[in-house]
């Protein structure tokens, strides 16, 4: 007999597997309706941050965005204390305060507003459709030199929202970006959504 019990190994033939719920993220196998978009929604001195596309899915509507911090030729000190600011103090605890970085949220064309924070999709029930609309920020990654570092996110919004105008605010405090608003033209939403089409079809599944 040995001191450790042994090791259950893993059930390799399960045929379960995790899938996002859909107003936690996009559907990865379907092809979405794409409007052509590209702003600048603030720059300072420092930062700028952009929309670089819509896409329009079945179940929701995607806002691409970026952004970019520039190196103005501070030495290596400053300038890592300014990626440490733009990064939100994940390198460094307790460099940045949380109510100063970066925040979205939309106002709908009737009137609805609707705030991001990272991971709001997730919450206590993930089994249960919470009540919409919900708006989640996903950072996907970012890099960089020592001149400029990019961030590239994603906005989630569920469900598709009504047909018309569709405002984006930003609120940046650590970068002296009180508020900044763009207002997206009119668009028919739940026309570009049936749009979308799925990449396989539903046979051998």
């Amino acid at each position: 007999m040995t001191f450790f019990p042994e090791v259950e190994p893993p059930d390799d033939d399960s045929s379960e597997h995790y899938m996002a719920p859909e107003w936690a993220a996009p559907p990865v196998d379907w092809l979405p309706s794409r409007i052509g978009v590209s702003t600048a929604m603030a720059t300072t001195d420092d930062i700028a941050v952009t929309v670089t596309g819509l896409s329009v899915h079945a179940t929701g509507l995607q806002i691409d965005i970026q952004w970019l911090l520039r190196n103005r030729h501070q030495n290596r000190r400053d300038w890592s204390t300014l990626m440490d600011r733009f990064g939100g103090g994940r390198w460094g605890n307790g460099a940045v305060d949380p109510a100063r970085s970066i925040r979205f949220g939309v106002v709908l064309d009737d009137g609805t507003k609707v705030v991001a924070d990272v991971g709001d999709a997730f919450h206590d029930n993930p089994a249960q459709a919470p009540t919409g609309p919900l708006l989640t920020l996903t950072e996907q990654g970012g890099s960089g030199d020592d001149s400029y570092f990019t961030t590239s996110a994603r906005l989630w919004l569920w469900p598709v929202p009504p047909d018309g105008r569709l405002e984006l605010v930003l609120s940046w405090p650590e970068f002296d970006v009180s508020e900044a608003r763009h207002t997206f033209d009119d668009h028919a939403y739940s026309v570009a959504a049936r749009q979308a089409r799925p990449i396989w079809s539903n046979e051998g599944n």
